[in-house]
């Protein structure tokens, strides 16, 4: 928990200004496209900082900002610092005064455009609220424009309007007006920075002369490449041979080559079409049942179980706690950019293949009802088990016919015994040893709930 006495004080004084001018345009930005990854205080602060450049006191106090926002300090400064994080807030902080006097600078967010190319911000909004409502951003802040093949320029040219100014009335003073600021324009938005820097020195003596001057490293490529080696956790070895690989035709290096050679190294390591770790993904915010209540039934607890944790976390509870295997990440990964599902329903998708197919989650069998998901746009819990819930109707139906009886009453019988080993609603660390036997008692309670709930039909 931060401690805000240490760095700010309520009675600390306060001014606010703008690195350039900000937009209405930006609001739209900053709620769309940074307010997922910052929250709605963080951003909040932002709009409220924005409010008061234009004041008319010299000074605020951070009293009075907690009172506007009806938040603590402590909460204030963990927004505050929310907005330096991602560029959107420049915090200084004079020398020695008392009280203390901070300006906060505003800075305005990236365009669209910039954001979407960013490589780094783009890819934690990717991760924070899934591909769908991220293909639905891109698709709002496209610029559709009309095909103009067919048509001319039409426009009148400053000549055929304005008529010349004399040449005597050019001599005036307008060259000699002086001003103590400068003039409102539109600033450039800063890049986001990283406080841990990736070892460039390390990564130079696994480059090629011959291949990558020290020179190509601009600025610009300095900051891709601490980017890309924080979020796909790339070693200096590998990232020099992306570098090289980027550069290898031109000597310079390409930045957009070189995401494209780090991804696809990544992809080679970890399987295609993966993304760094998005099986430890959560159910999205908007779309769980449970965020501010708790639950009250046992029906209740499961959708809250399923909404909270990670499919990662499900397949750990589903192998009593060991790691979970490769092969099943992957098939996470991929129903997560194949079928656009939000985790919460992949845990009951997993959950509930896995006791109907006698613990196996076999690819093609998944992928199937996986697509059949996703086209009945299944995005929350309760309508993924109200979906499985159908499919169990279905199975019944099935199983009445004589033929199908005696598999059916196999299926029957290792679903029980699965039910006795799956830990799977398990929110708390292992018990010691002499409350083993409670244990398993509350695991058979919890991996039961799925079942009866399936079999209330």
């Amino acid at each position: 928990m931060l401690q805000s006495w240490k760095e700010v004080l309520p009675g600390d004084h306060y001014r606010v200004e703008t690195n350039g001018l900000l937009h209405s345009f930006d609001q739209r930005v900053v709620t769309l496209l940074y307010q997922p990854l910052i929250g709605i205080e963080a951003a909040s602060l932002y709009f409220t900082l924005w409010q008061e450049v234009d004041v008319s006191e010299e000074h605020l106090t951070h009293h009075h900002l907690m009172g506007s926002m009806n938040l603590s300090l402590d909460r204030i400064l963990k927004a505050r610092k929310k907005l330096e994080a991602v560029g959107l807030l420049e915090t200084l902080k004079k020398k020695e005064a008392a009280p203390g006097q901070f300006v906060y600078r505003l800075e305005p967010p990236l365009t669209p455009n910039r954001f979407f190319k960013d490589g780094f911000l783009n890819l934690f909004l990717y991760r924070q609220i899934g591909a769908r409502e991220y293909k639905r951003l891109t698709e709002l802040f496209a610029v559709h424009r009309v095909n103009t093949v067919d048509y001319e320029d039409v426009s009148a040219s400053f000549d055929e309007v304005f008529k010349s100014v004399p040449a005597s009335e050019t001599n005036d003073e307008r060259n000699h007006v002086k001003t103590d600021g400068s003039w409102a324009n539109r600033a450039t938005s800063p890049k986001v920075g990283l406080k841990t820097h990736f070892d460039f020195k390390q990564m130079m003596t696994y480059l090629s002369d011959a291949i990558v001057d020290e020179d190509a490293l601009t600025e610009d490529v300095r900051q891709a490449i601490d980017k890309l080696a924080f979020v796909y956790r790339t070693e200096p070895y590998d990232m020099s041979k992306a570098v090289q690989a980027a550069a290898l035709h031109t000597g310079e290096v390409d930045i957009e080559a070189l995401r494209k050679e780090v991804r696809d190294f990544y992809l080679l390591e970890h399987g295609a079409d993966e993304m760094p770790a998005l099986y430890e993904r959560i159910q999205p915010e908007s779309q769980r049942e449970f965020t501010e209540k708790e639950p009250q039934t046992e029906e209740e607890q499961l959708i809250a179980w399923y909404e909270r944790n990670s499919p990662y976390q499900l397949l750990e509870a589903l192998g009593q706690g060991s790691k979970p295997a490769g092969p099943d990440l992957r098939l996470i990964e991929n129903l997560m950019f194949d079928t656009k599902m939000n985790p919460g329903v992949i845990n009951v998708l997993i959950d509930y293949i896995s006791q109907v197919n006698d613990h196996k989650l076999n690819k093609a069998f998944v992928e199937k009802v996986a697509a059949q998901w996703a086209r009945a746009d299944v995005t929350t819990v309760r309508q993924a088990m109200n979906y499985a819930r159908e499919e169990q109707k279905k199975r019944k139906q099935m199983k009445k016919s004589p033929a199908n009886r005696t598999a059916a009453s196999a299926r029957t019988s290792v679903r029980k015994e699965h039910q006795e080993v799956i830990p799977e609603w398990m929110k708390r660390p292992k018990k010691p040893e002499k409350q083993t036997k409670a244990n398993e008692e509350a695991v058979k309670q919890r991996a039961k709930w799925l079942e009866d709930y399936l079999n209330q039909i």
